[in-house]
Protein backbone atom coordinates (compact mmCIF):
# COMPACT_ATOMS: atom_id res chain seq x y z
CA UNK A 1 0.00 0.00 0.00
CA UNK A 2 2.60 2.85 0.85
CA UNK A 3 4.55 1.55 -2.38
CA UNK A 4 1.40 2.40 -4.34
CA UNK A 5 1.15 5.40 -2.55
CA UNK A 6 4.07 6.31 -3.80
CA UNK A 7 3.86 6.56 -7.02
CA UNK A 8 0.38 8.00 -6.57
CA UNK A 9 2.10 11.25 -4.95
CA UNK A 10 3.61 12.93 -7.86
CA UNK A 11 0.78 12.78 -9.53
CA UNK A 12 -1.68 14.33 -6.87
CA UNK A 13 1.01 16.98 -6.20
CA UNK A 14 0.70 17.55 -10.02
CA UNK A 15 -2.77 17.66 -10.25
CA UNK A 16 -2.95 20.46 -7.23
CA UNK A 17 -0.77 22.53 -8.66
CA UNK A 18 -2.90 22.34 -12.37
CA UNK A 19 -5.66 23.54 -10.36
CA UNK A 20 -4.53 26.06 -7.97
CA UNK A 21 -6.11 29.71 -8.11
CA UNK A 22 -2.93 31.36 -8.83
CA UNK A 23 -2.19 32.10 -12.38
CA UNK A 24 0.60 35.01 -12.45
CA UNK A 25 1.83 35.15 -15.58
CA UNK A 26 3.67 38.32 -16.15
CA UNK A 27 3.77 40.00 -19.08
CA UNK A 28 7.37 40.73 -20.57
CA UNK A 29 8.39 44.35 -20.95
CA UNK A 30 8.57 45.74 -24.32
CA UNK A 31 12.29 47.86 -24.51
CA UNK A 32 11.34 51.40 -25.37
CA UNK A 33 12.65 54.53 -24.85
CA UNK A 34 15.93 56.46 -26.06
CA UNK A 35 19.36 54.24 -25.45
CA UNK A 36 22.87 54.97 -25.99
CA UNK A 37 26.02 52.64 -25.22
CA UNK A 38 29.00 50.47 -27.06
CA UNK A 39 28.21 48.64 -30.07
CA UNK A 40 30.71 45.43 -30.66
CA UNK A 41 31.65 42.77 -32.75
CA UNK A 42 34.49 40.08 -33.88
CA UNK A 43 35.16 40.22 -37.12
CA UNK A 44 37.94 37.30 -39.21
CA UNK A 45 40.10 38.99 -40.72
CA UNK A 46 40.73 39.55 -44.51
CA UNK A 47 44.29 38.44 -44.55
CA UNK A 48 45.97 35.63 -42.51
CA UNK A 49 44.02 34.44 -39.30
CA UNK A 50 42.51 35.72 -36.75
CA UNK A 51 39.59 38.18 -36.06
CA UNK A 52 39.78 42.06 -35.52
CA UNK A 53 37.76 43.64 -32.64
CA UNK A 54 35.08 46.29 -34.14
CA UNK A 55 33.53 48.65 -31.33
CA UNK A 56 31.67 52.28 -31.87
CA UNK A 57 29.06 54.01 -29.49
CA UNK A 58 25.74 54.58 -31.00
CA UNK A 59 22.34 55.72 -30.00
CA UNK A 60 18.97 54.02 -30.45
CA UNK A 61 15.35 54.75 -30.05
CA UNK A 62 12.88 52.78 -29.17
CA UNK A 63 8.80 53.47 -29.65
CA UNK A 64 6.04 52.34 -27.78
CA UNK A 65 4.70 51.71 -31.92
CA UNK A 66 7.45 48.85 -32.41
CA UNK A 67 9.26 51.08 -34.60
CA UNK A 68 13.11 51.86 -34.18
CA UNK A 69 15.90 54.42 -35.19
CA UNK A 70 19.57 54.19 -34.68
CA UNK A 71 20.78 57.89 -34.43
CA UNK A 72 23.60 59.33 -36.57
CA UNK A 73 25.82 57.28 -39.11
CA UNK A 74 29.37 56.58 -37.21
CA UNK A 75 32.79 55.16 -38.19
CA UNK A 76 31.24 51.54 -38.32
CA UNK A 77 27.57 51.47 -37.72
CA UNK A 78 24.98 52.94 -40.13
CA UNK A 79 22.51 54.85 -39.40
CA UNK A 80 18.85 53.35 -39.61
CA UNK A 81 15.63 52.95 -38.87
CA UNK A 82 12.26 50.43 -39.14
CA UNK A 83 10.14 48.31 -36.92
CA UNK A 84 10.53 45.60 -34.27
CA UNK A 85 9.12 42.52 -32.77
CA UNK A 86 9.96 40.99 -29.65
CA UNK A 87 9.16 38.45 -27.48
CA UNK A 88 10.80 37.45 -24.26
CA UNK A 89 14.20 35.90 -25.48
CA UNK A 90 14.92 37.59 -28.97
CA UNK A 91 13.90 40.63 -30.94
CA UNK A 92 14.01 41.06 -34.39
CA UNK A 93 14.84 44.94 -36.42
CA UNK A 94 13.66 45.04 -39.81
CA UNK A 95 15.99 47.86 -41.13
CA UNK A 96 14.24 50.02 -43.98
CA UNK A 97 17.35 51.62 -44.48
CA UNK A 98 18.82 50.91 -48.49
CA UNK A 99 21.99 49.25 -48.39
CA UNK A 100 24.85 50.85 -50.21
CA UNK A 101 27.15 48.66 -52.30
CA UNK A 102 30.72 48.99 -50.98
CA UNK A 103 29.68 50.35 -47.77
CA UNK A 104 30.95 48.13 -44.67
CA UNK A 105 29.16 49.44 -41.74
CA UNK A 106 26.92 47.06 -39.62
CA UNK A 107 23.38 47.54 -39.41
CA UNK A 108 20.81 46.94 -36.64
CA UNK A 109 18.96 43.66 -38.75
CA UNK A 110 18.01 40.38 -38.41
CA UNK A 111 17.26 38.72 -34.64
CA UNK A 112 19.31 39.05 -31.55
CA UNK A 113 18.63 37.14 -28.38
CA UNK A 114 18.26 40.17 -25.66
CA UNK A 115 18.08 41.17 -22.33
CA UNK A 116 16.13 44.06 -20.96
CA UNK A 117 15.21 45.28 -17.21
CA UNK A 118 13.81 48.76 -17.02
CA UNK A 119 17.42 50.27 -17.98
CA UNK A 120 20.33 48.03 -19.29
CA UNK A 121 19.18 46.71 -22.95
CA UNK A 122 21.69 43.70 -24.33
CA UNK A 123 21.45 42.64 -27.55
CA UNK A 124 23.46 39.73 -28.83
CA UNK A 125 23.79 37.91 -32.29
CA UNK A 126 26.57 35.33 -33.39
CA UNK A 127 27.80 33.78 -36.49
CA UNK A 128 26.59 35.52 -39.39
CA UNK A 129 28.96 34.98 -42.57
CA UNK A 130 32.87 36.42 -40.86
CA UNK A 131 31.03 37.83 -38.09
CA UNK A 132 31.50 35.49 -35.21
CA UNK A 133 29.48 37.95 -32.50
CA UNK A 134 27.54 41.35 -32.58
CA UNK A 135 26.70 42.83 -29.57
CA UNK A 136 25.32 45.75 -28.26
CA UNK A 137 25.52 47.31 -24.80
CA UNK A 138 23.05 50.16 -24.47
CA UNK A 139 21.64 51.87 -21.30
CA UNK A 140 18.43 54.15 -21.10
CA UNK A 141 19.05 57.83 -20.99
CA UNK A 142 15.08 58.48 -20.52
Amino acid sequence: MKRNLFYLLPLLLTLGVACSPKNEVVPVAQPQGSFTGTFGALVKKTTGTGYDTIRDTIALNLSATSLFKVGAETRKHVASYGAFAYNGYYIQFNDSTAVVPGVNKFHLKGVYQYYYDGSVFQLQRNSNGDTLTVQYNLKKTN
